[in-house]
Parts: C-alpha cells; sequence; structure tokens
C-alpha cells in the first residue's frame, strides 16, 4: 500500500495535470511535493522533469499541421533547444547540490512572476497578431536564437516558466500566430526536455518510485483537466499556483536566512 509520501506525489501529479491543462504551472507543484516527500532539490528536479516529460510528445502531435509550415524556425531553434537543454542538465547535476539549493528560492520567485506575467503576454501577443500590416519574419535573427539558448539552459536546469519565456520571445521576434507560437514552443519545449532527460536518466539521478506515482496521478488529472478546461475558471487556477510558488519560495527564503 502507498504510504503518505507516496499519496502526496499521487495526488500532486493529478493537480499538477489538471493545472497545466488549464493554465499551466504544474512544475511549481510537483517540485515541492517531491521535497515533502524527502527528495532532496536535485533529485526532486530531475524526477518531476522526466515525469512531466511523457504529456510532451502528444502536445507536438497535436502541432504538426503548424510545425510543417514553420521549417525555417525550426532547425536553428531547436539545434540551440536540445544542445541548450543538455547543458542546462549537465550544469544541475556538475554544480554542487547546495548551489541548487541556494538559488531554487529564487527561481521558484521567478518563475512565479513569469506565471503570473502569462495572461498580460498573452494579450500582448494577440493584440500584435491584429495588426495585419506587419508581415512576419521568414526566420529567427541571431538573437533571437542566442535567446532560445539561455531559455533551454534554463529549461534544462530548472524548466518552470520556460513556455511563457519562449512565447514573449517568439512574439518579439516578430510571430503573431499564435497556434503557430504555441506549436513551435511545444516543439523546443520537447527538444530542450528530451535532451536533459536522457541525461538524468543515463547519470541515475531519478527516483522512478516517485516518479511513477506522478505519471500514474497525471493520467486522469490530464484526461479531467482538458474536459474541464472550459468550465474551471483559469484565473481561480492561476491564484492557486502563484500562491503556492510564493509560499514554497518565501518558506525556503525563511531556512536559508533565519
Amino acid at each position: 500500500m502507498p504510504g503518505h509520501q507516496e499519496w502526496i506525489v499521487l495526488a500532486a501529479g493529478f493537480l499538477a495535470a489538471v493545472m497545466n491543462a488549464v493554465a499551466g504551472g504544474g512544475t511549481m507543484l510537483t517540485f515541492p511535493a517531491l521535497m515533502a516527500a524527502g527528495l532532496s532539490p536535485v533529485y526532486a528536479s530531475t524526477t518531476s522533469t522526466v515525469a512531466l516529460f511523457l504529456g510532451l510528445p502528444g502536445s507536438v502531435w497535436a502541432f504538426r499541421k503548424p510545425l510543417a509550415e514553420m521549417k525555417a524556425w525550426i532547425l536553428p531553434l531547436g539545434i540551440v533547444s536540445l544542445l541548450g537543454g543538455l547543458a542546462g542538465g549537465m550544469l544541475l547535476l556538475a554544480l554542487d547540490p547546495e548551489v541548487f539549493e541556494r538559488v531554487v528560492p529564487w527561481l521558484l520567485l521567478m518563475a512565479t512572476t513569469l506565471f503570473l506575467l502569462n495572461a498580460p503576454i498573452q494579450r500582448w501577443l494577440k493584440r500584435r497578431r491584429g495588426n495585419a500590416t506587419l508581415a512576419e519574419p521568414e526566420r529567427p535573427k541571431a538573437w533571437g536564437i542566442a535567446f532560445q539558448a539561455g531559455v533551454a539552459i534554463y529549461g534544462g536546469y530548472f524548466g518552470a516558466g520556460i513556455g511563457i519565456m519562449m512565447l514573449a520571445g517568439l512574439g518579439l521576434l516578430g510571430l503573431r500566430d499564435l497556434n503557430r507560437m504555441n506549436a513551435l514552443k511545444a516543439l523546443l519545449s520537447l527538444l530542450c526536455n528530451v535532451a536533459s532527460v536522457i541525461w538524468f536518466i543515463s547519470r541515475g539521478s531519478v527516483d522512478w518510485h516517485l516518479a511513477g506515482y506522478l505519471v500514474v496521478g497525471s493520467i486522469p488529472g490530464y484526461f479531467l483537466g482538458s474536459h474541464f478546461a472550459q468550465r474551471i475558471p483559469a484565473t481561480a487556477v492561476r491564484v492557486i499556483v502563484a500562491v503556492i510558488g510564493l509560499g514554497i519560495a518565501g518558506k525556503l527564503f525563511w531556512e536559508q536566512f533565519q
């Protein structure tokens, strides 16, 4: 029978999947849940990344048609996403675990801030989309490729909030079609995470026992979240995620500086 730690992780997997289906931000729930179950911050991060990775291929498949129109964007941004994700994953395991423990509160604070900025950034992108006088560029600029490399390194190292980072970057690069932007974001997230996931697995840095409970909990969560996505107020979910993120970050700050 599962113990209380397993039940915590199972519930976190379910709720994180519902959150991801409705408003995103599931990592900010699975990461502290795995820490509460006894994992170190590094193992909590790697285990969460591996467990939540399983939902990414389905998202990319759903966007296969708009992705076929973006080949000039996929190659350069995809390469730096793979390499950056691998670099971030290697950095996470190579540095002293105490380094990650010290920066985790700041990472959670940044991820929560990005999550709260999601709605205004989406509104900004929609306004840009409505400007028909601007033509979308055929390929990304050099600074955009460099920006994506930085996002990918952060994604491999921690990962929470990379989706909104990518959307903001793609909007600044001149893309306005939200369907194409979300398609590219899904693919780049997959490439970034597959590199770090392979590295984490190869280094034996995954708690497969708890990862399994996360996956089992997320399956009905994704189903119910997708089914009720139009009925569950996204604003309420965002408030819950933000409170959790700020609360965990505040607790970790308190433990560091007391």
